[in-house]
């Protein structure tokens, strides 16, 4: 698996996330939010933001392997990477040609300007510190190369109502201890202030989900996936979609 066990628990700048995601994918043997209509979604936005085929892309926060769906085809060499070492074992056993390293999205064990693409699959809400770790993928990418993000956004309804801590409304079922959803603004200024030109940023729905936490809410998934998928339909998705997508370019 790469160097992932020589690098367990090695400079982590949130194990308590590391440690939610191991019990969770020993739990329930996997981690995958999506159904393929999901991840599908997602690799066609990014697709659309990203015109370059990548020859070394780095998905950060890949987890279990699921998020490399969205980049499969365009990068000649894919290398994920996760702080849980139980969600990487199984993202080899599933992904054997790729690459895989457990290491801090703020430290990236990698040269400067050695990747062509970085991309944050759902992990940048995660991070206490963002803008070090797009500072990290600013240092690593060679000129022209880009990061693209996917993050929870808080404009999304449900994610302001149920996934805020300051909602009264919040429920922590699910959510991983440093688990925030994002305004668009927010991620905006935090490209900006590591270096990335060229932005650019819309919001995403029609992403359905596989199940939802707490378990009881699953009954009432498949409406809203339909609702989801309406609400991207009719254009309010552009802004306030379920998660906002990022993108930028290394000068």
């Amino acid at each position: 698996m790469g160097d992932a066990g020589s690098r367990a628990g090695t400079h982590l700048s949130s194990p308590a996330e590391g440690d939610y995601f191991d019990r969770l994918v020993e739990a329930s043997g996997d981690f995958n939010p999506f159904t393929a209509r999901g991840w599908n979604t997602l690799a066609r936005r990014y697709a659309a933001a990203v015109p370059d085929r990548a020859l070394r892309l780095l998905d950060v926060g890949c987890g279990t392997g699921s998020s490399a769906a969205i980049y499969h085809g365009r990068c000649d060499a894919y290398v994920g990477l996760d702080l849980s070492l139980t969600s990487l074992r199984l993202a080899c056993r599933r992904l054997a040609t790729a690459g895989f390293t457990q290491a801090d999205a703020q430290r990236l064990p990698f040269a400067a300007g050695s990747l062509d693409v970085v991309a944050f699959s759902s992990v940048l809400h995660h991070l206490p510190d963002r803008r070090a770790a797009l500072a990290e993928a600013h240092r690593v990418l060679a000129p022209g190369g880009w990061c693209f993000a996917f993050d929870p956004n808080l404009l999304h309804p449900a994610m302001l109502i149920f996934r805020h801590p300051s909602s009264p409304f919040y429920s922590s079922h699910g959510v991983s201890p440093g688990e925030r959803p994002l305004l668009p603004r927010v991620l905006r200024a935090d490209f900006t202030a590591a270096g990335f030109g060229e932005l650019g940023q819309r919001g995403q729905s029609d992403i359905p989900y596989r199940r939802v936490a707490p378990r009881g809410l699953d009954a009432l998934l498949p409406l809203y996936n339909r609702i989801d998928w309406l609400w991207e339909a009719i254009g309010l998705g552009r802004r306030f979609g379920t998660f906002v997508v990022t993108w930028g370019r290394k000068r």
